[in-house]
């Protein structure tokens, strides 16, 4: 058994109290020093005998009067080495207090064998000794490093964070940087001087300022920079051949409980998107103690709903997924996130119907999220039935499960790829995404509800990872037209804000998310390759391989025919269209097209982007030209 209450010597040795005993040692070696020069000076160096011995015999007590002053002020609490000027001025107090008291004491004496002016030229002295005692760690860093081989550093920002990295340099040698300055756009900070260092110039001067000041490496310190400004900034640098870093943010160092200084630039700084804040408590409303179920758990969107819904503590939580090693993998790592909630997998497909009728049998699900579906493009180009099978028949099958099993609210997660459908995943999806309007007209108990987004920054098979495996192989970098535009937004965003759709009131809505402004491929992979060091063109190849059937150049967020309404959340949209479908009429549709799965894929096509188009004011008697302005891309999410 562990003993809670230490022995009087483990109390008395202590690390604490060692290093307090220690700090005491020094201050009466300073108090010491400190009289000893006071009576040299007040007697011109010839110091009388008698004054010498009066001295040493009360200088105990003198030492305790600055000791114990020290201790009622707390001067012994405070960890040094993280010391402010604010904790140097909290020091004078406790020497103006115990020079005052002995001053008053010794003034009451006729015969003063210790001169009142001894009193006050040592406590003069003992101020700055003290001071410098208990700051000397930081302030040796400051001195010139002759001996170290560092990194001339140039800070953009001279904010907070700015300030808490030259703090952090100074203090930390190793770390091999020598801080020479800031640039900043306030211009009450110019030429101001902060920490020993000057503001030398705005942000836009970055690129007269490397070779003046000789700077080795530029450290960003500018808290939720803009990517156009972090973009910028790291092609400044790029083409004078310096190093760029980041600082994580003083809120992350704190939060770590230790300084990671600075970290290289990835590609969700490029992409400069803000950390999305949602509203916790209504998320927390709606899956805290219910029965959740995640169709597709295992996939780069299905798992991180598991994750993130984990956090809010549900009751049960049903994985399921056709990838069983995906699966056994997310739940050991969901086990560690919410002990208390019982966790189930379901090994299964969403086409077998009548496997699904059973899961949610047993489980009786209050919430359901359907992340299950193919997405990859070119490949369902060319297995159109296999994309039907799993977008809209595998959604019929757990959407009208959901509701014959009174589940609360279904959640479809649907794509920008079901605007204007030139694809068949696009189709698809965009098929699904009138079956949950249809069934949400019809249904009393169970709320239906489709979000739909754009692509999702590093998803299996996403052009951005696609780009990186190409560039760590040495190229080339395959991109089907240099004009191809993409919207991104990073997958735990874009599951919060799904997660936050979910809770709004209402049947039969689509929920679009902010997918902020679009991306040009090219400039996207040609930034991931100097991200590497390397030059585009010189040390990776960049080919353009032409469209592919079903890509478009451009990717849309709305329809012509949906109108853009606010919701209680900025960065979700509710849309509303007149399109008016009947239960009946979709499946009848969804049934005509079932019929020819096994007939000819051309035509199978052909009566997919149909259905998908019927109840859209851009419908199209013919698909003549429904692959104009195609490109393609390495995949697309």
């Amino acid at each position: 058994m562990t003993d809670r209450h230490p022995s009087l010597a483990g109390r008395l040795f202590s690390g604490d109290n060692v290093a307090t005993a220690g700090a005491m040692v020094l201050d009466v070696m300073v108090i010491a020093l400190a009289y000893a020069a006071a009576l040299l000076l007040r007697f011109d160096a010839d110091v009388p005998q008698r004054n010498l011995e009066f001295t040493l015999l009360v200088f105990p007590v003198l030492a305790f009067v600055y000791i114990a002053a020290n201790v009622v002020f707390g001067v012994y609490r405070t960890i040094w080495t993280y010391g402010s000027l604010g904790d140097i001025l909290n020091l004078f107090l406790p020497i103006l207090a115990a020079t005052a008291v002995i001053f008053g004491v010794n003034f009451w004496v006729r015969e003063r064998d210790l001169p009142l002016s001894v009193i006050l030229i040592a406590g003069e002295l003992i101020f700055p000794g003290m001071a410098f005692v208990k700051m000397r760690s930081r302030l040796l860093t400051r001195l010139p490093r002759v001996a170290v081989a560092s990194q001339r550093l140039l800070i953009i920002g001279a904010g907070h964070t700015g300030q808490a990295l030259v703090r952090e340099l100074q203090n930390s040698p190793g770390l091999n940087y020598q801080p020479i300055g800031y640039l900043d756009d306030d211009p009450r900070k110019l030429n101001r001087r902060m920490h020993g260092l000057r503001v030398l110039g705005t942000v836009s001067d970055l690129e007269l300022q490397i070779p003046e000041h000789s700077v080795d490496a530029v450290a960003i310190a500018i808290p939720r920079a803009s990517g156009k400004t972090i973009r910028s900034i790291v092609a400044t640098c790029q083409s004078a051949g310096v190093p760029v870093r980041i600082v994580p943010g003083v809120e992350r160092w704190l939060a770590s409980g230790h300084t990671n200084a600075l970290r290289d630039i990835t590609l969700d700084d490029l992409l400069g998107r803000e950390p999305v804040e949602i509203d916790f408590a209504a998320c927390s409303q709606s899956v805290k103690d219910r029965v959740v179920l995640v169709t597709g758990a295992a996939g780069s969107i299905g798992s991180e709903l598991c994750r993130q819904v984990a956090t809010f503590q549900p009751m049960e939580l049903h994985l399921l997924d056709n990838n069983e090693s995906g699966l056994f993998d997310l739940a050991a790592e969901l086990a560690g996130v919410s002990p208390q909630t019982t966790i189930k997998l379901w090994p299964a497909s969403v086409i077998d119907a009548a496997k699904i009728d059973r899961v949610f049998n047993q489980v009786r699900p209050h919430l359901v999220y359907h992340a299950a579906a193919y997405k990859h493009v070119p490949m369902l180009e060319s297995n159109p039935d296999e994309a039907f099978r799993a977008n809209v028949l595998g959604t019929l099958h757990v959407a009208s499960a959901a509701r014959k099993y009174q589940a609360g609210t279904f959640v479809l997660i649907s794509t920008d790829k079901a605007v204007r459908p030139t694809s068949i995943m696009g189709a698809t999806k965009r098929i699904a995404e009138l079956l949950v309007l249809a069934l949400a007209r019809e249904s009393e108990r169970t709320r239906f509800v489709a979000v739909r987004f754009g692509n999702v920054m590093g998803s299996r098979g996403s052009a951005p990872l696609t780009f990186l495996k190409q560039i760590e192989r040495g190229g080339p970098v395959t991109i089907t037209h240099p004009d191809m535009m993409r919207y991104f937004i990073s997958i735990p965003e874009a599951v919060s804000l799904v997660i936050q759709a979910g809770t709004f009131g209402g049947s039969g809505n689509i929920y679009m998310l902010d997918m902020g402004q679009e991306i040009n491929m090219l400039e996207l992979a040609e930034r991931m390759i100097r991200l590497r060091g390397l030059r585009p063109g010189d040390d990776i190849e960049v080919v353009f391989t032409g469209p592919r059937p079903g890509e478009k150049l451009r990717e849309e967020l709305v329809a012509d025919f949906e109108n853009v309404d606010p919701t209680d959340h900025p960065k979700v949209m509710r849309l509303t269209a007149s399109t008016e479908i009947s239960e009946a009429e979709i499946l009848r549709l969804i049934r005509e097209v079932e019929a020819v799965l096994r007939g000819d894929p051309e035509e199978l096509r052909r009566r997919i982007h149909l259905v998908a188009r019927k109840f859209s004011n851009d419908a199209l008697d013919t698909l003549d030209d429904s692959t104009h302005d195609h490109a393609g891309e390495p995949a697309t999410p």
